[in-house]
């Protein structure tokens, strides 16, 4: 099996960023949409200065313009977006055009919208991120979707990030069952919504990579 990447996404503290490089996380998400995990782009530059061992900052969004996603990198300095949100995929290319890599994250509510959402962005973005669909919104929410759902896709030109649900537990098995080329966590190593716990993160990067 290929060696999948790891994201930790959500933190907000910078020793946590540091600690989380480390040992050996390969992205790590700073969250500027409107949920529990939010930063300010200052708060995220200091997060993005604390990273250590060569790990890649991603800057999450929600149907944020271009212009304020690259006002943000300006000061933050993250080298990812990640979409999460509606953007079509004329923003994926004006990003990439800005030297930013970008993640366009899916929330399917069947293999078939996640198969046209895929055909959709496979060319536009560097990576899919799939999730399970949540009425709370994107990101964070620790849904899952059928795994099943993914049989149907053409896997070429374009990384798939797996989302949603994913622990110390069970990633392990997603990895075997989906053979994605990133795993993202968020609430599955955190004590409480947005407080993440070092221990669980420590637990879930031991067991991916």
């Amino acid at each position: 099996m290929s060696r999948v990447g790891v994201k930790i996404c959500g933190l907000r503290e910078p020793r946590d960023a540091t600690a989380t490089s480390r040992a050996g996380a390969d992205y790590v998400g700073v969250v500027f949409a409107g949920r529990v995990r939010e930063v300010t782009a200052g708060e995220a530059a200091a997060v993005v200065a604390a990273l250590e061992g060569g790990a890649r900052a991603v800057g999450v969004f929600v149907d944020t313009g271009p212009a304020e996603i690259l006002r943000k990198r300006d000061v933050a300095g993250f080298h990812i977006a990640q979409l999460a949100g509606a953007e079509p995929p004329e923003v994926c290319d004006r990003l990439r055009g800005e030297g930013l890599d970008v993640w366009k994250g899916l929330r399917p509510t069947s293999s078939d919208a996640l198969v046209r959402g895929w055909d959709e962005y496979r060319e536009a973005a560097d990576a899919v991120l799939v999730e399970g669909f949540s009425p709370r919104g994107p990101g964070g929410t620790g849904t899952a979707f059928p795994y099943e759902w993914l049989a149907g896709l053409q896997r070429d030109g374009c990384a798939l990030a797996l989302a949603g649900g994913l622990n110390a537990e069970n990633v392990v098995r997603a990895i075997r069952d989906v053979r994605p080329d990133i795993v993202d966590v968020s609430s599955g190593v955190e004590r409480a919504p947005g407080e993440k716990s070092i221990d669980l993160i420590l637990d879930f990067l031991a067991v991916a990579k």
